[in-house]
């Protein structure tokens, strides 16, 4: 059955700013001491650049906070430190689309970890899978990185097992960045937010 769709990135495009960079800040606050857990990431930072190590690795050692922090913790840091750098319009956005029949995917490489905590007009969350240990997210990413072909992969996957097929010509798809043009390529409308002041324009 065809589907009316609506593709969204979060980072930059429902929300101004790096996620990740608020869950850090958060954790440095809350424990200063942490900041020698990022003394690893110096190593890691040289070999993704040099292609010695995979992006995974790099990006489990930066999701370290969520080995430190309690779920009450990290939900409270995604109230208060992302939830406030919402685009109001682009909320706004999302609403229209599934009041319109689509199906609304908000489809990130932040981790669902802290991401599976909003409450945006959304139906489907794909963001960067950790593992999961004795019911506590941690730092270790399962799979890959949820950016580019991957975010593609996820959704086709997704209507795969739902029996749906995307409605090209009545569908849409929202980011900031190139990165997400194997996504975009789904949908028949496709926009640039702005990553200074969220405007939207055609991508």
């Amino acid at each position: 059955m065809k589907q009316k769709c609506a593709f969204f990135d979060f980072d930059y495009t429902i929300a101004h700013g790096d996620s990740i960079r608020k869950l850090l800040s958060y954790t440095l606050k809350k424990y200063p001491l942490s900041v020698f857990r990022f003394l690893p990431l110096i190593p890691y930072g040289i070999g993704y650049v040099l292609h010695i190590c995979s992006m995974e690795s790099m990006k489990s050692w930066v999701h370290f906070p969520l080995d430190l922090l309690t779920e009450e913790e990290i939900k409270d840091c995604y109230e208060k430190d992302i939830v406030p750098t919402y685009y109001p319009h682009m909320v706004e956005e999302m609403k229209k689309r599934q009041e319109e029949g689509c199906l609304v995917f908000l489809v990130t490489a932040s981790a669902e970890a802290y991401m599976r905590f909003n409450t945006l007009p959304c139906d489907e969350l794909m963001g960067t899978k950790t593992q999961i240990k004795n019911g506590h997210y941690t730092s270790r990413i399962i799979g890959e990185n949820c950016k580019g072909k991957a975010k593609v992969t996820r959704i086709n996957q997704y209507m795969k097992e739902h029996d749906l097929e995307i409605d090209y010509d009545h569908s849409y798809g929202y980011s900031d960045s190139d990165s997400d043009l194997p996504m975009l390529e789904l949908c028949r409308y496709r926009y640039r937010v702005d990553r200074k002041d969220g405007h939207l324009s055609d991508f």
